[in-house]
């Protein structure tokens, strides 16, 4: 908490948000009960509930009533946007399903043309890096995140991108499949007894597939080597995660490495014969995911509301629900799962030297798995 907030300030937003100050648009009247879920507790504590509600009376002053997010995450984190309307009810999430080069394209081409419609972006650490790139976040360093946007495996040096979950990655495989062996580590994978029967995403292209195999070529212990190895075992090429999922699902793969523990709780939670090992010897990895408000967005307030929100204590619970590790203000969360924090990882470049690593880790990935 920053120390030159003073309490006439807190007092002041508490008065905002119960009775606004002015203007055309309806006042906030307070923020929204959650059920069994204290306010003060699942803001952070008193002088972050203060924060929030001065945010919130803001926006909702300034006729921000929606906030526009674009992310893949929209099929997983339902109940994560359901959560923050719940808590600030004025404000309506709509959430826009698009993923990688649609996703990049869809915001160049409003930001070229000056009609903005998304107002924050929640992507991976490549496409968001390289949205940034482009000057097209705006800055925004959330006051309950300053651990994470002073960090630079997790922020840029410009402020505009906030880490808000990270997403632990194992291998889903067949309960239905005795194959005599369940992988549990890297070097399980490479068991004779699962020649052919691997698939992955595509990890010569920009996504999930290229983040872990970047991180694998990059790692001593494992390396070039280890990924020569891996592609021997006929490994099936999937287009996407979904892709690499239902391969296991309808049997046509046994093991997909590149699990993902949302969709894996998605899946198990539907009946899907399907289970998770988590890798931990060599170094696991997870999927991490940064939240940017667009420069010039329409409802840039209510934006940053959400993108501070999400790193709320009880953003964190929901997103746990969903297979999302919490990156900070994580004391008390529940996980059903290993928190990528308390687990080896593989080594990740700082956030600002993704893209040109991965760049130059293409063409030897490329020349691995062809």
């Amino acid at each position: 908490m920053k120390a030159r907030k003073s309490l006439t300030v807190l007092g002041l937003a508490s008065a905002l948000a119960l009775t606004g100050c002015g203007g055309d648009a309806p006042a906030a009247e307070g923020l929204g009960a959650r059920e069994g879920v204290d306010a003060e507790a699942g803001l952070g504590g008193a002088e972050a509930m203060a924060e929030f509600e001065q945010m919130y009376a803001s926006a909702v002053e300034n006729g921000q009533t929606t906030v526009n997010v674009y992310t893949p995450l929209t099929a997983t984190w339902p109940a994560v946007f359901e959560g923050f309307q719940e808590r600030f009810p004025e404000i309506q999430v709509e959430p826009l399903q698009i993923v990688g080069a649609e996703l990049d394209t869809k915001v160049s081409q409003e930001q070229s043309s000056g009609q903005r419609i998304a107002d924050v972006v929640i992507t991976g650490d490549t496409g968001a890096v390289a949205l940034a790139d482009r000057d097209y976040f705006s800055e925004y360093r959330p006051f309950n995140a300053e651990e994470l946007t002073g960090d630079p495996q997790f922020s840029l040096d410009a402020g505009t991108l906030t880490a808000v979950s990270a997403s632990p990655r194992g291998f889903v495989y067949d309960t239905r499949q005795d194959v005599g062996s369940v992988p549990e580590s890297w070097d399980d994978l490479l068991d004779p007894a699962l020649k052919g029967k691997i698939t992955m995403t595509d990890p010569a292209t920009d996504g999930g597939g290229m983040q872990w195999a970047d991180l694998v070529l990059n790692e001593d212990s494992l390396g070039e080597e280890y990924l020569e190895k891996l592609a021997d075992q006929d490994v099936v090429i999937a287009s996407n995660t979904a892709e690499c999922h239902n391969a296991v699902v309808q049997g046509r793969a046994y093991v997909c490495l590149m699990g993902a523990m949302g969709n894996y709780l998605t899946l198990s939670g539907d009946g899907a014969p399907v289970e998770i090992t988590y890798p931990v010897e060599g170094g696991n990895w997870a999927t991490y995911w940064y939240a940017g408000v667009i420069d010039g967005a329409e409802n840039a307030d209510a934006a940053k509301l959400l993108t501070a929100w999400l790193n709320s204590p009880e953003a964190n619970g929901i997103k746990a629900e969903a297979g999302h590790g919490p990156v900070t203000n994580a004391e008390d969360v529940d996980l059903e799962f290993e928190n990528p924090a308390d687990v080896p990882q593989l080594p990740r470049p700082d956030l600002a030297d993704v893209t040109d690593r991965q760049k130059s880790s293409q063409p030897v990935i490329a020349g691995i798995f062809g």
